[in-house]
């Protein structure tokens, strides 16, 4: 891998939202799964932004992985 592929400042960019939706997502399941049995509306708020939340992670990947061939990094 040449120099500047292995220290690539955009893909580093794409590799840390990924970690911070990831964190995000941790947090949400567990907002989540304490309006298990108590709050029902609040349940299906919470299990959207879950949705929403793997949704953006799943378009962040496909966005690294594109960078990834085109850059060769």
């Amino acid at each position: 891998m040449e120099l500047a592929a292995q220290y690539c400042p955009i893909r580093k960019n794409f590799e840390e939202q990924i970690l911070i939706l990831v964190d995000r997502l941790v947090w949400l399941t567990s907002r989540l799964k304490s309006f298990v049995g108590d709050d029902h509306q609040a349940f299906i708020s919470a299990r959207a932004d879950c949705d929403d939340t793997k949704a953006e992670i799943a378009e962040s990947r496909r966005d690294l992985r594109f960078h990834r061939s085109e850059h060769g990094c």
